[in-house]
């Protein structure tokens, strides 16, 4: 049995933080303790309780199945010693788009059912919401699918919802250029998105479907893109919920040439090391609500 004494509290706090932050630099910071002490502390802990508890490498620190029961506990216990069963806020990474169109219905749902918890929410790119949910600096992000790049053991990816793109135009520009459109050699003037993935994405295949095609402007989905397509600048590919309205109104017309595009995916991204029933209580929430919205 193992004696719960100062020194092996003190181990279980350098666990809980290394597991907590996912490696020893932010845990270092927070906890004030020297990475070279925390270091130490978990070796001598691994040694205690004769298990492994992290995998290392060079670049990250993740938990072993056994380290992952052990930090579920640890973090149970350590929030009843601070007289905090669960957190008081939810840290929320998205992009704007879907923010824009599928996110009010889960916080008005979440909210009535924790009116206490606070919502913080943060607009950027992938790339830089994933560096934040790795300092634990945000909770969950709410992304699109395909992302092209590799995540750590302990971060868990769920895709909620699929979600349609189109290329849309002006019913003006459509009826300017539509005796165009219909020659084999006609050069599509084309907005694109910034984002490398879904730019890659699409750009193959315009290519594996022969489409010529000229990228006029590039820039993420917005209220500006629609004002572009509404003004006759070009042809935007965009979720098709975005402009439904205009679609619905005929103020913008699918381009129905343009068959079989790839699918986006909504996706959820989370710390699944983190044991809070808040969190995972918006998790569901959130999935529940995005799934019961059309494309």
């Amino acid at each position: 049995m193992l004696f719960l004494n100062n020194v092996n509290l003190n181990l279980f706090r350098s666990f809980y933080y290394v597991a907590k932050y996912g490696g020893f630099t932010k845990a270092s910071k927070v906890a004030m303790i020297s990475q070279s002490a925390l270091s130490s502390n978990i070796k001598n802990l691994e040694e205690i309780l004769n298990k492994k508890l992290f995998n290392r490498n060079v670049s990250e620190v993740t938990l072993t199945n056994e380290g992952k029961e052990l930090f579920l506990k640890v973090e149970e216990a350590y929030n009843i010693l601070n007289g905090n069963d669960d957190q008081k806020e939810i840290n929320i990474g998205c992009v704007r788009i879907i923010a824009d169109n599928y996110l009010d219905s889960s916080i008005v749902t979440f909210r009535k059912k924790y009116p206490k918890v606070n919502i913080r929410i943060e607009f950027d790119d992938i790339t830089e919401l994933y560096q934040s949910l790795r300092k634990d600096e945000i909770d969950i992000i709410i992304s699109r699918y395909p992302l092209f790049f590799k995540f750590e053991n302990y971060i868990k990816v769920e895709k909620i919802k699929n979600i349609d793109n189109v290329f849309v135009c002006s019913s003006s520009f459509y009826k300017k250029e539509f005796s165009k459109m219909k020659k084999d050699n006609y050069v599509y003037p084309l907005i694109l998105p910034t984002s490398s993935g879904k730019k890659r994405n699409i750009e193959k295949y315009l290519v594996d479907n022969n489409i010529f095609y000229e990228t006029i402007i590039e820039m993420p989905s917005s209220n500006l893109l629609k004002k572009l397509i509404l003004n006759d600048v070009g042809i935007g590919y965009i979720n098709k919920k975005f402009v439904e309205d205009e679609i619905n109104e005929g103020k913008m017309i699918i381009l129905e040439n343009f068959k079989d595009l790839p699918v986006d995916n909504i996706t959820i991204i989370y710390n699944s090391n983190k044991n809070s029933k808040v969190l995972k209580s918006f998790i569901d929430i959130l999935k529940e609500a995005i799934k019961k919205i059309n494309n």
